[in-house]
């Protein structure tokens, strides 16, 4: 069933990057990783480049607590990631 899920969730995601719709590219990939976490090591460079995309938009638009929810939940996915890491005090920084 979480693979079922998860695989929609993969097409939701290839779907919304040719449609150029960041947000909602990371919203479906990160909820395919949660279903299908054997796939984390296979999307890890596709995620940062998105989760990277996406937090620049939101700090931009949104503001920089909007920014720290979005490295919340991609710490969620990769919690030891050090590229997360770097990424989240990238935006303390600013």
């Amino acid at each position: 069933m979480n693979s079922e899920a998860g695989r929609r969730q993969l097409e939701a995601f290839v779907e919304c990057q040719r449609r150029g719709d960041v947000g909602h590219s990371f919203s479906h990939l990160s909820l395919a990783l949660c279903l299908i976490p054997h796939l984390k090591h296979q999307y890890y460079n596709t995620f940062l480049r998105v989760f990277e995309e996406w937090s620049d938009t939101v700090e931009e638009t949104k503001g920089i607590q909007q920014a720290l929810t979005i490295c919340e939940a991609a710490l969620s996915i990769y919690p030891n990631s050090p590229d997360i890491q770097y990424l989240l005090a990238k935006i303390l920084y600013r």
